[in-house]
C-alpha cells in the first residue's frame, strides 16, 4: 500500500472522528419528541456515519492484507473520493441547521445512494 493512499485513509478516518464528535455535541439535553425534525436528522446522520465507519474499516482491512494490485488501487481511489465527498456534504447539512426539510432530505438521498452504491461494489 502507498503512503499517499494510507496517508489519505487516516485523513478521512480522522474527519469522520471529529464528524462523530460534532454530532454527538450537537444532542439536545432534554429528550426530545419523536417528531421533533432535527432529532430525526440526528438519526439519518447517525446511521450514515456508522455505515460510514462500516465502510472505512472495511477499506483499512482490505489494505492491511499487503499490497494492492493497480486494480485494487483505483478501486480505493474511488470509495475514497466517495467518503471523502460524503463527510463535505454532511459537514455542509451541520452548518446549515435552518436549511428546508426538502433541501435537507434531497441531500441526504443523495448521500445514501452513494454510499449505498459503494456498499454495493465492494461486496
Amino acid at each position: 500500500m502507498g503512503k499517499r493512499t494510507s496517508k489519505s485513509i487516516t485523513a478521512l478516518a480522522m474527519c469522520l472522528g471529529m464528524l462523530i464528535t460534532g454530532a454527538a455535541g450537537a444532542q439536545p439535553a432534554t429528550a426530545p419528541t419523536f417528531k421533533d425534525t432535527t432529532t430525526q436528522h440526528h438519526q439519518m446522520l447517525n446511521q450514515m456515519m456508522s455505515d460510514m465507519t462500516r465502510e472505512m474499516t472495511a477499506m483499512t482491512d482490505e489494505m492491511s492484507r499487503g499490497e494492492l494490485t493497480p486494480e485494487q488501487n483505483k478501486r480505493m481511489s474511488d470509495r475514497m473520493v466517495v467518503m471523502a465527498t460524503i463527510m463535505h456534504r454532511m459537514s455542509g447539512l451541520g452548518a446549515r441547521p435552518h436549511m428546508k426539510e426538502g433541501d435537507w432530505q434531497k441531500q441526504m438521498d443523495q448521500m445514501r445512494r452513494q454510499m449505498d452504491g459503494m456498499k454495493q461494489h465492494h461486496q
